[in-house]
């Protein structure tokens, strides 16, 4: 059984540091736990545990989830419950394994004295910029509860508006599968069978028959590797959409396709007015805010666009006037 070397805040508040047996770290949680200790960093003798940095590589939790955490700590901090309170009972109510272990840290990073918005910042995937700085300008004001309700209110809007998304995407999807393949099956299998039915009667097949013939001919022999091809195309395409300038390029071509223009100009715009309004609402400055929507809008051409808008009225532009672009619609 390994040995582990313990930091903890007793019952009384007193930091100290201890050595505990137990099979694991859960173990030692648990431990604490009974004796209504607080762990604040474990140490296994001769291997390093950063605990911090493993819940940081966790995936990001489910937008509804969020929405009912900051539901519920909004309520019990209007009901004057501490913080602190506030996340032991959040730790117990968290409705997944994975969001309980990200609580279970931030209740340690306030006890260790961190405030809750750089509680929430040592969990990146977790919680947005804007969800931080959000929190952080409540402190401040000391709002909290009312910034936790606006955050509540565009999370809501949030988990709508991309609902509504890729329900419109969906469809034109669908369609596009089937007539693929359809296509593909007409190809390759109904169109060679008549072929061989009209040349029994010996006379000669129309132009476009002799053509879907060689595509099918075609697909038949070299079919596979086309598959191969394509789906090495898609994975160099993804690769390159990865990097900054192919981040970028895809961004401004899904703005002049005109299926997806409206819906991503309309998501996009509706998303920035909204995380302006709650910034703002929230006590947070114009540039500020501006900032903090850039990063969090979701298409690099508009980041860039808000980006430039931001200098202009740094340097004395309105702000109707500064946001006047190709992409943002007239304000």
């Amino acid at each position: 059984v390994p040995d582990f070397n313990c930091k903890v805040v007793t019952a009384e508040g007193v930091v100290l540091e201890r050595t505990m047996t137990a099979d694991s770290v859960d173990a030692v949680y648990s431990i604490l736990k009974e004796r209504k200790e607080q762990l604040l960093s474990v140490k296994k003798k001769g291997m390093s545990l950063n605990l911090g940095k493993f819940f940081e590589q966790q995936k990001k939790v489910k937008p509804k989830e969020m929405s009912i955490f900051t539901n519920q700590l909004k309520v019990m901090l209007r009901s004057g419950i501490p913080i602190i309170k506030c996340l032991d009972t959040l730790e117990r109510q968290a409705s997944s394994e994975r969001f309980k272990e990200v609580v279970i840290d931030m209740h340690k990073s306030v006890i260790g004295g961190q405030s809750l918005s750089q509680a929430m910042g040592n969990h990146p995937n977790v919680f947005s910029n804007l969800y931080i700085h959000m929190v952080k300008a409540g402190e401040a004001t000391g709002q909290i509860d009312n910034v936790l309700e606006q955050l509540e209110i565009f999370t809501e809007i949030e988990i709508t508006t991309n609902a509504k998304v890729k329900s419109a995407l969906r469809y034109p999807m669908i369609v596009l599968s089937v007539i693929s393949v359809a296509g593909y099956l007409a190809v390759t299998k109904i169109v060679p069978s008549f072929a061989q039915l009209f040349s029994g009667f010996g006379g000669e097949l129309p132009f476009l028959t002799v053509l879907l013939l060689t595509v099918s001919d075609f697909l038949v022999k070299y079919g596979m590797y086309l598959i191969g091809g394509l789906a090495a195309s898609i994975y160099g395409i993804k690769a390159y959409i990865k990097t900054p300038g192919g981040a970028y390029q895809w961004d401004a071509l899904k703005l002049k396709i005109p299926i997806m223009k409206g819906i991503i100009v309309t998501s996009s715009m509706a998303r920035f007015s909204l995380i302006m309004k709650t910034l703002v609402v929230s006590g947070v400055q114009i540039i500020d805010a501006l900032e903090i929507a850039k990063n969090t809008i979701g298409n690099l051409v508009y980041e860039k666009e808000i980006g430039e808008a931001k200098q202009k009225i740094i340097g004395g532009v309105s702000i109707s006037k500064a946001l006047e672009s190709e992409h943002i619609p007239d304000i």
